[in-house]
């Protein structure tokens, strides 16, 4: 028996469409047998009945011209006001004040009935706003929370990413493609499922009581008043499979936009980066404070052109927020703090575009400068076998630590900056990848974070050591 349920449950999974038009075949039964019940079409149409009047409604003009001039209206009102919806959202995840400016509206706008809004807006403008401003009332809050939910998203993983890529010199659009609209993605089709169903009632809602001539509305207002019920029925159809075609289409246009990545990926391979030489790190008197709590004070460090420094501390001393001042993730509160304009950087935390291999996070910050084939022969001796053709998100954690590092050393910045690159690796890759970064260094400064001294000893490396603030 249990055997017997897993294979049910295996076809169930396997075939989700045919259990959508069994379910569907299974109300329109119902429908039937409803109306044979009741056995009176001015109470209930027949599925038959409604079908046939369908059948008589699309070869008249009328129909498509009512169908056409109510569906632009939605259609572009809807996607002008999810536009609207997402700048918003952009500006209130950017700026404070917007979003505490705009939290009164939008509860009025997610809270107010929308009968009400229609009559309102009637008395003010007439009927040519009512459908607008209705279907605007609807559409413009899911995507405004989309977008500003999606932004605080982007605060982990992806914000981290973004910062490592723009170190590298990968420029916006690249960035945009690689890392933020893939985070934004999930947030935005989530809305417009929501959105496009809401548009749709709102505005054939708005139509009925406005009456506009020649309308999908006037058509089903004027079925109420002849008492027109297969006539109802077939509009009311027309409008839920109309809704219904507007949202897949949607759907789908944003789901072309999921490879996003790899066209990030092809842009940079058809960049050359630019030719630049190593330049030093210098930090000097550099203090930070969290609020109060005082994390650097009076630190002093410089890594010239070749060298390499392993900055060890107990956790909590400040390594990684002397790291974030190199990438100019944080500003000092005193001192200065000199870096190259690129950088090849190794974040502490994982800062990988997730849906590409191994091989495409690092081309997109080497761009043409390796080939391919150098890239691919030199990365499938760094990394365990079977993993180079495999998105990122499908490796462990010591396999995405030696992608970072590949993509750091790839890189054409002017000095490298590793936070605790070498973190979780066991000692047999923690000495190739030694012995990588070493081979890849090309001159440059290397500043590496660690917190075992057989990690400067395999680099060759000059040991600096930071005091906790705590003691």
């Amino acid at each position: 028996m249990k055997h017997t349920a897993n294979k049910t449950d295996f076809k169930t999974e396997s075939n989700p469409k045919i259990g959508h038009v069994f379910a569907v075949l299974f109300w329109i039964a119902v429908w039937a047998l409803v109306a044979g019940g009741i056995g009176n079409p001015l109470l209930l149409a027949s599925p038959l009945e409604t079908l046939q009047t369908l059948a008589q409604a699309l070869v008249g003009d009328g129909f498509w011209r009512s169908v056409g001039q109510t569906t632009m209206r939605i259609v572009l009102t809807g996607l002008a006001s999810a536009l609207l919806g997402a700048l918003l959202g952009v500006a209130a995840a950017n700026w404070r004040f917007v979003q505490v400016l705009l939290a009164p509206v939008l509860q009025v706008m997610k809270s107010a009935p929308v009968g009400c809004v229609v009559v309102i807006v009637l008395v003010m403008s007439g009927s040519a706003g009512a459908l607008v401003a209705i279907v605007a009332f609807v559409t413009l809050p899911p995507m405004y929370v989309a977008v500003l939910e999606g932004s605080n998203a982007r605060a982990g993983q992806s914000r981290t990413c973004e910062q490592v890529l723009s170190c590298a010199g990968v420029g916006r659009v690249r960035i945009f493609l690689s890392c933020t609209w893939p985070t934004m993605l999930p947030f935005l089709l989530a809305a417009t499922k929501t959105a496009v169903g809401l548009s749709w009632k709102a505005g054939i809602t708005a139509e009925l009581l406005c009456v506009p001539l020649g309308s999908v509305g006037a058509a089903i207002y004027a079925s109420k008043l002849t008492l027109d019920m297969p006539s109802l029925l077939m509009w009311t159809v027309v409008v839920m499979t109309l809704g219904w075609v507007c949202e897949k289409v949607l759907l789908a246009l944003l789901g072309l936009t999921a490879n996003s990545p790899r066209l990030a990926v092809k842009m940079s391979c058809r960049r050359t980066p630019p030719r630049v030489s190593p330049d030093a790190l210098v930090f000097e008197d550099v203090a930070f404070a969290y609020r109060d709590a005082m994390v650097l004070e009076g630190v002093s460090l410089a890594v010239p052109p070749g060298e390499r420094v392993c900055l060890m501390a107990p956790t909590g001393a400040g390594k990684t927020t002397l790291i974030s001042l190199a990438m100019g993730e944080n500003r000092s509160q005193k001192g200065t703090v000199c870096t190259p304009a690129l950088l090849g950087v190794v974040a502490q935390t994982d800062a990988l575009v997730e849906v590409l291999t191994p091989l495409e996070n690092v081309q997109l910050v080497c761009g043409s400068e390796v080939s391919v084939d150098q890239l691919e022969q030199e990365m499938r001796a760094l990394l365990p076998a079977g993993t180079l053709d495999r998105a990122v998100s499908e490796l462990s954690g010591g396999t995405r630590r030696l992608v970072q590092i590949a993509r750091a050393l790839y890189s054409p910045g002017q000095a490298l900056v590793m936070d605790e690159p070498l973190t979780g690796l066991d000692v047999k890759t923690n000495k190739s990848a030694c012995a990588f970064i070493l081979s890849h260094q090309n001159g440059r400064p290397l500043l590496l974070t660690t917190h075992h001294a057989e990690d400067a000893q395999r680099l060759d490396a000059r040991v600096v050591t930071l005091e906790s603030r705590d003691e």
